[in-house]
């Protein structure tokens, strides 16, 4: 496991009137964290599931919502939140069109 796994995706979600709001980007210190399982338990969102040793992966970090639920709650203080900026909800809002579009390599390397 790496000492620290990001979410690299889109982090952006069309609301009611194709709206977008904007959105956290949520990393887990995986050197820190115990696995005790609160994010993935109690996130509002369902951002967290478990990986194959029992700890928490940003599975779908476009649901997040920048809560501040998980990072709040984590007794290691493993996981940090950070809100995303206009800018950068407008260029990941650009890349999912693109990789929609079949511009982009699939896989998630947005």
């Amino acid at each position: 496991m790496t000492t620290e796994e990001t979410a690299e995706n889109s982090a952006v979600e069309e609301s009611k009137g194709n709206k977008t709001r904007p959105r956290g980007r949520v990393t887990i210190f995986g050197t820190w964290c115990k696995g005790c399982g609160l994010c993935i338990e109690f996130c509002p969102r369902g951002v967290f599931e478990v990986n194959g040793q029992g700890r928490p992966l940003v599975a779908h970090p476009e649901r997040c919502t920048a809560c501040h639920w998980c990072d709040t709650h984590c007794p290691d203080m493993a996981i940090t939140v950070r809100r995303l900026d206009e800018e950068e909800v407008e260029e990941l809002e650009e890349l999912s069109q693109l990789a929609e579009e079949g511009a982009l390599p699939a896989g998630g390397d947005l």
